[in-house]
């Protein structure tokens, strides 16, 4: 709330950045010198508050060892995985898996990406690129509503009457305004609608993030019908599932309906730049740094704004290689995200995603005893562990096979999109 940005002036015109400029169109403009240096003038208002952030954020991880040792607990990891019932070996494997099988397959995106622009170097401020922009069609929220109850009609009558009271009741904050929160999120309190937040700008890829939260709105909707309110905090590492399935069954339905190559290759990339990226790539490299973080707390470490910079840097030259250029700004990337406030939130996107994405394929590619199933799960709350709810739905993440196999997936859209890029003759 603090940060001031100073606007850009830009062949003549001037700019706005701020956070949700940033974050929303900044991070994807197509104009190079634009685009990095909205990079380059972000991240240096955030350096300065840098030393600030990281003051409250090691109070807050000194806090939680504190916490940890006095509970009894074998290390902080073990103390804030109890909240999620999840096993310290689950949340290892998570991390190492995907550093080491989604690494090379995201290299090979960014190289996708440097190819189609004809860029000098690949750098980290050129990540958030989007295949042929171009041709992303603009929406209007009714557009969007029809789209989403098209989209999951298969989740059945009652869910699509939810779906469209979502938005003829306003339960969906979409305004852009200056100051608000980037992001979207959905806040269900007991015995209450769903309350969404995001800001639409009227791009086709908002359709998925507004499907996304209202997967959230979903699921916790069934939740509050059908348990009490000691049954409804769902563990973390389940809770991004019902939205992700949703978003992957969204993006399915477009493919699916997909009029040409250039379409299909559009809905390909959003899967990849906003969807799998978001939760299999931002998310989780935020789960390599915590995790880190956190080790050095287990050692009685007290840590500093350049031991979070040195961390994160450490990390992304781990994921991307000689592949993609860290520019400066890039190390401060540990400053955008809350989730660090919400224990050990980021590494279970990648487990929600990898459950979203088994559901979605069920969604579409099953039966009715697998939507039945699944509208089951909804019902649930927390009455079962994360884990046996998955098996609920059909998917075992005791192991890493659904991991593996999602990671594959992510692989194929790739492979699919570099052929697309290829016979459309969109590289330069």
């Amino acid at each position: 709330g603090d940060m001031s940005f100073q606007n850009i002036d830009h062949n003549g015109e001037e700019v706005t950045l701020n956070h949700n400029t940033f974050e929303e169109y900044l991070e994807g403009e197509t104009d190079t010198e634009l685009r990095r240096k909205a990079f380059a003038d972000y991240h240096k208002v955030l350096a300065a508050y840098q030393n600030a952030d990281a003051s409250v954020y090691n109070n807050l991880i000194q806090n939680e060892k504190i916490l940890a040792d006095i509970r009894g607990y074998e290390s902080v990891f073990h103390y804030l995985l109890a909240r999620q019932d999840v096993d310290f070996d689950i949340y290892e494997n998570h991390i190492d898996i995907i550093m080491e099988k989604l690494a090379p397959i995201m290299r090979k995106y960014a190289t996708i990406i440097k190819n189609h622009y004809g860029l000098d170097e690949m750098t980290y401020a050129d990540l958030k690129l989007a295949i042929d922009p171009e041709y992303e069609p603009k929406v209007s929220i009714e557009e969007a509503r029809d789209y989403i109850v098209d989209g999951l009609k298969v989740l059945g009558d009652d869910y699509v009457e939810m779906l469209k009271k979502a938005f003829s009741d306003r339960w969906i904050d979409y305004a852009q305004n200056e100051g608000k929160r980037t992001g979207a999120f959905c806040d269900t309190p007991y015995g209450c609608h769903s309350y969404i937040m995001t800001t639409y700008n009227k791009d086709m890829s908002q359709v998925m993030t507004l499907a996304h939260e209202l997967g959230h709105a979903g699921h916790f909707e069934n939740t509050n019908k059908n348990q009490d309110a000691l049954n409804t905090d769902v563990s973390m590492y389940f809770v991004e599932s019902p939205s992700t399935a949703n978003e992957i069954t969204m993006e399915r339905y477009l493919l699916k309906n997909a009029k040409d190559d250039r379409e299909k290759l559009w809905v390909l990339d959003t899967m990849i730049s906003k969807t799998y990226y978001h939760n299999f790539v931002t998310h989780f490299l935020e789960a390599a740094f915590q995790r880190e973080v956190y080790q050095r707390i287990d050692k009685g470490e007290s840590l500093t704004a350049g031991d979070f910079k040195e961390i994160f840097g450490e990390k992304l030259k781990e994921f991307w290689g000689d592949d993609v250029k860290l520019v400066e700004g890039s190390d401060l990337t540990w400053m955008r995200q809350p989730h660090y406030y919400m224990g050990l939130y980021p590494y279970t996107y990648s487990a929600g995603l990898t459950i979203g994405t088994k559901v979605s394929d069920k969604i579409i590619n099953g039966n009715e005893e697998d939507i039945k199933n699944w509208r089951e799960v909804l019902n649930l709350g927390s009455t079962l562990s994360p884990m046996d709810l998955s098996k609920k739905a059909g998917v075992d993440m005791t192991n890493t096979k659904a991991l593996e196999e999602t990671i594959e997936f992510i692989g194929q859209i790739i492979d699919q999109i570099d052929e697309l890029c290829e016979k459309l003759g969109l590289y330069e």
